[in-house]
């Protein structure tokens, strides 16, 4: 098939997909079915396809380094700005097709997870909730034995389809080795340009830096907020800690969306500018709780869905959001389908975390919310960032062990060690493969939140503490913004000039706060 001819169908492909999983996510639909999407577009997933698209990325490729079938190639770090613009596309293409190959060979153990977690429902207490709305029961659950019970009950449901995720994750292993790959690490390191390896010796540095800060924060958020010692509290207790009941006064449901309209009118980035995002906020029964956004169409038509189910966490949610939804909604049309679509999704998390990161700012949080609690919100949510932050270090490092050839029946005590110890709190093996995302996206996460903390010190050198409240800081952000993912985030920071990625930052903000 023809490059060109081939974009045009993987943009078709992709416009079809999202849709389906909006549809799932939202609520509007019981099951996922995204088996027929594949089936229709499996000429684009034929073996000889993927390896035809990933010798034409290889062949443009500059980094150093041995790789599958000779190819010269690193684990390593992005391929930075020594690397073309048509070899950075062939490379994004290249993943595209990879990923749709395994997807493709999955896609019915991967409809058939998704379809049961959305029709399980548990029985708890005379109620019948279901297993997707049981995480905002449990949130919000202020008994111990309760929440106990509850994720007893859970973890029944997860138990009972990780048979199916042991099956799909044998099957992506096994994939790999037909394109060439040792492991699934050494595929993804290498087709995503990731440094695993170096990205995990960061990560373990973070973790003994802030483990003292954390242990002792967490141990007085235990007994203050739970009533309990750090030593006995478990994973399923931690939904209720982070909930902040007391700051619910400070967030206001019905105030939500007029919040987010303020605040991106204040960037000059009001909503009217914007008829291609639209904001999904009804409540569904078996809507996810999570929110996301769903780009149906770069940059015609995103979806930015919530369900508000009260406190902080709406506020939040709809930020992070909200930035992945003006990231897409902004992306220049003309840009090409690889640089719209494809690319290095670390730069729209890093948009993301940098929205999000407003309901921690002193100064936001002063003009867009009231309240006596401020400033022990600001401190709390600083610590449920740190969390976020080491849960996922840990992540990489457990996900490292999963996709490196090791025996996966090792991984569940591997996953319960890990998290346990960075997060102090005792983790469930039953998740082992329930809290893993495909493609090392953890990694994702982890260099786009480097990146943002690089990103907002930008912003506030150029524009002043309170960057988000001037039209010359949306005219910034819309032309990072119209480049969709061109570039990965380390060549971004190159551009604006603030030095290699480093968590330094992160830890000095963490830490000056959550000491004080």
């Amino acid at each position: 098939m023809e490059v060109e001819e081939y974009r045009r169908r993987a943009e078709g492909f992709l416009r079809e997909l999202y849709e389906e999983s909006y549809l799932n996510g939202a609520g509007l639909k019981d099951s996922l079915e995204t088996a027929p999407i594949f089936e229709r577009n499996k000429d684009l997933f034929e073996r000889a396809e993927v390896l035809t698209l990933l010798d034409a990325a290889r062949a443009l490729r500059c980094t150093p380094g041995e790789g599958p079938s000779g190819v010269r190639v690193a684990e390593g770090g992005p391929m930075g700005e020594a690397e073309s613009d048509a070899a950075r596309r062939a490379r994004y293409l290249a993943g595209f097709t990879c990923d749709g190959y395994l997807e493709m060979a999955t896609k019915e153990m991967t409809d058939a997870i998704v379809s049961a977690e959305t029709q399980a429902v548990i029985e708890f207490e005379g109620r019948k909730i279901p297993f997707r709305m049981s995480q905002v029961v449990l949130a919000n659950e202020p008994n111990e034995r309760a929440r106990g019970a509850l994720e007893a009950a859970r973890q029944k449901v997860t138990l009972g389809i990780n048979p199916r995720r042991e099956e799909r994750i044998a099957m992506l292993h096994s994939l790999v080795g037909d394109l060439g790959y040792s492991d699934y690490r050494s595929f993804c390191a290498d087709i995503g340009a990731l440094d695993l390896g170096g990205l995990s010796t960061v990560m373990e540095g973070f973790l003994d830096e802030t483990d003292g800060v954390y242990t002792q924060a967490m141990e007085k958020a235990a007994s203050t907020i739970l009533g309990m010692r750090l030593k006995d509290v478990s994973r399923h207790d931690l939904g209720f800690l982070f909930r902040g009941v007391r700051f619910d006064g400070m967030f206001r449901q019905d105030r939500v969306l007029p919040t987010l309209e303020s605040t991106v009118a204040g960037m000059g980035l009001a909503r009217e500018r914007y008829p291609n995002i639209h904001i999904d906020a009804e409540a569904r029964e078996n809507k996810s709780p999570r929110a996301f956004c769903a780009p149906l169409d770069v940059p015609g038509r995103v979806m930015l869905v919530i369900m508000p189910h009260g406190g902080h966490d709406d506020y939040h949610s709809i930020l992070h959001e909200a930035g992945h939804a003006w990231h897409y909604g902004s992306v220049d049309p003309d840009q090409p389908f690889e640089h719209r679509w494809l690319g290095d999704n670390s730069v729209t998390e890093a948009y993301a975390f940098l929205f999000e990161h407003l309901a921690t700012s002193e100064r936001w949080l002063a003009e867009h919310v009231s309240g006596p609690l401020a400033d022990e919100y600001r401190r709390f949510a600083l610590l449920h960032k740190l969390y976020m932050l080491r849960r996922y270090a840990a992540k990489l490092l457990y996900e490292l062990h999963l996709h490196s050839g090791g025996a996966l029946s090792e991984m569940p005590r591997e996953y319960a060690s890990l998290l346990t110890e960075a997060l102090k709190a005792k983790y469930p093996e039953s998740d082992y493969l329930a809290d893993v995302d495909d493609g090392f996206y953890v990694a994702r996460y982890l260099r786009a939140w480097i990146f943002e903390a690089h990103l907002r010190h930008f912003l506030a050198k150029r524009f002043g503490e309170r960057w988000y409240a001037y039209p010359e800081t949306g005219r910034a952000l819309r032309e990072l913004f119209a480049q969709g993912q061109r570039l990965p985030v380390e060549d971004l920071a190159a551009r604006l000039g603030t030095g290699a990625l480093d968590p330094a930052p992160l830890v000095q903000e963490l830490v000056d706060n959550l000491e004080a």
